[in-house]
């Protein structure tokens, strides 16, 4: 019989040491996967207006995400974004405007109303640049969806390269105005389209952008900060009795902040009008305004304001209004005699497509003058 070898299938009596455990750490593991937590920027707004700061109780457009001014024509939206605009500049934030209804030109009146510096900082973009720099003119004629979003990157890429050192402001008037490639090649060959095709394609186009890219710039190492702010008209669905985005749901999703201006299932807005000695100006249009959505804060209210070429009135201040912009109403009606007292302003209802109800309207006055058309 074989003999055992010393040791061999002995049961040791030996305490095992425990195996050294590699010390952990969750933020490492975090930072390894690329995973790890970077805090946010100070919440910062680019303020609006202080009437419009009343009615709602939102201070403006918060920095770093992007905000939906929406509503039916007419009820104040391109004000608020025109009043996004200079004060954006005048805080050294630099202004790119696309201009998609080709409605601002270089000295644009109501922009300069309202303090914007033709001599300061902006990029003014329309339609021709888009299609010329980012679309093909030699396959269509007009600018498209796919054209802006790529315009938009492009500036973000020169940002990011070194060549645009600025905080951006993106400020879209408007939005669901331009088809998608498809749509335009479409109707110039065979008239065919679809509005399904415009909505996909800002979807396809934005919505990384809207996200992503913007939010992401809140970030604490990110050396800038970037906000958009669009406009966009809605209309009405009346088989289901809600209201749509012009141009598909994608701004609205994507927003942050959405502000609402006029009425939801009609129009609810007001002309005002200023009269002197029996000639009439059309100024301005008093409408409702509520916060649609917040992500930014959870406030939610809502006032009445009146838009003007000189921005947004509240109500109860219209006589300090006509005090400090009186000098304007003299060089509309030509008088340089007229002081505010002498200023009577009413108020004309609006059918639910935006047009003045007249009704025995026996104001004697010359062709009125708009001033506020949007």
């Amino acid at each position: 019989m074989a003999k055992k070898k010393a040791g061999t299938d002995v049961p040791s009596n030996a305490v095992r040491k425990p195996t050294p455990k590699k010390s952990f750490s969750l933020n490492d593991f975090k930072k390894k996967i690329g995973a790890e937590t970077v805090p946010s920027k100070p919440l910062e707004w680019i303020p609006i207006d202080k009437a419009l700061q009343e009615a709602t109780g939102m201070p403006g457009v918060p920095k770093g995400y992007v905000t939906q001014f929406r509503g039916y024509s007419n009820t104040g939206k391109s004000t608020a974004l025109m009043k996004t605009i200079v004060n954006a500049q005048k805080m050294g934030i630099l202004p790119i405007i696309i201009d998609t209804e080709n409605n601002i030109d270089e000295g644009n009146e109501r922009l300069t109303l309202m303090g914007f510096d033709w001599d300061g900082n902006y990029i003014l973009v329309k339609n021709k640049f888009l299609l010329e720099n980012f679309g093909d003119s030699k396959v269509r004629k007009e600018a498209s969806i796919e054209d802006m979003a790529k315009a938009i990157f492009y500036f973000l890429d020169q940002q990011e390269a070194g060549n645009l050192e600025f905080d951006l402001l993106f400020a879209i008037d408007s939005i669901g105005i331009l088809n998608c490639n498809k749509t335009i090649l479409g109707l110039e060959n065979d008239g065919t389209s679809n509005n399904m095709w415009n909505a996909a394609a800002y979807e396809r186009s934005f919505l990384s952008m809207l996200n992503n890219v913007i939010p992401n710039s809140r970030r604490t190492d990110s050396p800038f900060i970037n906000t958009m702010a669009v406009v966009q008209k809605v209309w009405l669905d009346n088989m289901n009795s809600v209201i749509k985005n012009r141009g598909g749901e994608t701004f609205y999703f994507g927003a942050r902040l959405i502000y609402h201006f006029g009425g939801i299932i009609t129009h609810g807005t007001k002309r005002i009008v200023a009269t002197s000695k029996k000639r009439e100006l059309n100024y301005g249009y008093e409408c409702k305004v509520n916060i649609a959505k917040n992500h930014v804060n959870g406030v939610s209210l809502q006032g009445k304001i009146i838009s003007t070429p000189h921005g947004f009135v509240y109500p109860d201040n219209i006589d300090e209004y006509k005090k400090k912009y009186i000098l304007y109403f003299r060089n509309r009606f030509e008088d340089d005699s007229l002081t505010s007292n002498d200023l009577d302003f009413k108020s004309k209802d609006m059918d639910a497509d935006g047009n003045v109800i007249i009704i025995n309207d026996l104001i004697e006055r010359s062709p009125s003058i708009d001033e506020n058309e949007e």
